[in-house]
């Protein structure tokens, strides 16, 4: 039952449990024991099951489970709260979600901050909760039927009437005395496991809270769920603010940033990563990133050359560039194979890119500590090296940029001549073509320090 006076059962966090793929089990679990029902539809004469989500962190995590619950045939009620500091209601694109959660058959409800108005009677309690209701109507076209309170005090649970500004109280005396309850607060099982709740049945009457934003694709820790709901949200801005420029053929003024939008389309995980580590001016991460990156562009561009010209089986390749026997540097692995230096053709001098390594050696090893702008000048210097390299893989016979990630079949997983590259995918045997095996043998015995296979 819902009470102050409960006293935290659990300190383990169980983040193993807290996957959709979990929650789904959940919901079927839960229709095989009660009549599942609304606030508004409550029969107490029978037992029932209300499924309750308070929407204290994500709204893009309450339309998954949304979706899901609609799939299972599940009537949820959502609490949104108005005066969030996670989302903002007023904003066309998250206004539109909570109207697609509703249009999935759910129920809306009021996640009520009492702080905010330093209430303390029941009459402001009520003229409020009104107030607010108008509002999430106004908004979505449903009003609310039933409030909760957001991080109730000792003194909120004294408000336990029935109703307040005529919705269902959630935590009246009757829920607290005559419901059973159980919830994910603070991203675990503080009390009672739903999953052991929900098998055990000994509930006849049962509320349950979940928080959406604790649910995701992978068990992760509960903090770790909260940073993934907030940062994809502030990147979504961030973007929303590029959009809108180049929509309006307006100057997006980064200054040097721009350098790595050659990563946006193939690489927008580490692009979000580099936008991040530029704009906090970690330039120092940055630096040893891009260094990582442009090594890893031209083991990809090999890979493609032995696959799409010598036709040497993807699986021979990849054993070679991973086994920890072969420590050569890609300056040296492309002038080995294509028989020029990339700094040449990408023009790009030898004694400055040698100094750069130099750094990023005395960087790993921590030996040499050098100012935030020469980092910065790093970077921008690897952004530029990164854009020769990826023109000139393209205005080869291969056509490759080496940026795009590589599948089990040694393709790049986003490229325009993809059909093509199909034709190279038989698992040929090694010796299918003598002059082009005498090739790879040639070449593995130029790499250094790596042992005969």
């Amino acid at each position: 039952m819902i009470s102050l006076d409960n006293k935290p059962l659990n300190l383990l966090t169980q983040d193993d449990d807290f996957t959709v793929s979990h929650y789904r089990q959940l919901l079927k679990s839960a229709k095989t024991g009660w009549k599942l029902t609304t606030y508004e539809n409550i029969c107490w004469s029978q037992n029932f099951l209300l499924w309750r989500h308070d929407v204290d962190y994500s709204l893009n995590r309450s339309l998954a489970l949304a979706q899901i619950e609609s799939e299972e045939s599940v009537k949820a009620t959502y609490f949104i709260n108005p005066h969030s500091a996670f989302y903002n209601l007023a904003e066309v694109g998250q206004c539109e979600t909570v109207k697609k959660i509703l249009s999935l058959g759910h129920d809306l409800g009021l996640h009520f901050d009492t702080a905010f108005y330093n209430i303390d009677s029941e009459t402001t309690l009520d003229t409020f909760v009104s107030k607010e209701a108008d509002y999430l109507q106004d908004l979505f076209g449903h009003r609310p039927t039933a409030i909760s309170f957001h991080n109730p005090t000792a003194s909120h649970f004294t408000f336990d009437a029935e109703e307040y500004g005529g919705f269902v109280n959630c935590y009246s005396k009757r829920f607290k005395s005559e419901v059973g309850y159980c919830s994910d607060s603070n991203g675990y099982w503080r009390y009672r496991r739903l999953f052991d709740v929900l098998k055990e049945k000994k509930d006849t009457r049962l509320q349950v809270l979940t928080h959406p934003g604790w649910w995701q694709e992978k068990p992760i820790p509960a903090r770790q769920r909260i940073f993934r709901s907030v940062y994809e949200r502030a990147f979504a801005t961030m973007k929303s603010y590029d959009d809108e420029l180049k929509l309006h053929n307006r100057l997006n003024h980064k200054s040097n940033l721009n350098k790595l939008d050659i990563l946006k389309e193939p690489q927008p995980r580490l692009y979000k990563l580099c936008d991040y580590l530029w704009n906090t001016e970690a330039f120092q991460t940055l630096f040893m990133e891009l260094w990582r990156f442009h090594e890893m562009q031209i083991y990809n561009l090999s890979k493609v050359y032995f696959l799409k010209e010598w036709k040497i089986p993807f699986k021979e390749v990849d054993a070679v560039f991973n086994s920890d026997k072969s420590s050569v540097i890609g300056l040296e692995l492309f002038e080995k194979l294509f028989g020029v230096n990339w700094l040449d053709v990408c023009g790009f001098s030898k004694k400055e890119h040698m100094l750069w390594k130099k750094i990023s050696n005395e960087l790993m090893y921590a030996r040499f500590q050098f100012p935030s702008e020469k980092f910065k000048q790093g970077s921008i210097y690897l952004s530029d090296v990164v854009q020769k390299i990826a023109e000139w893989g393209l205005k080869q016979s291969f056509v490759y940029d080496g940026l795009t990630n590589l599948d089990l079949n040694g393709l790049p997983t986003k490229i325009s001549d993809k059909d093509n590259f199909e034709e190279n995918l038989q698992d040929h045997p090694i010796d299918f073509d003598g002059y082009q095996v005498k090739q790879w043998k040639e070449f593995l015995s130029k790499i250094k320090n790596y042992s005969k296979v």
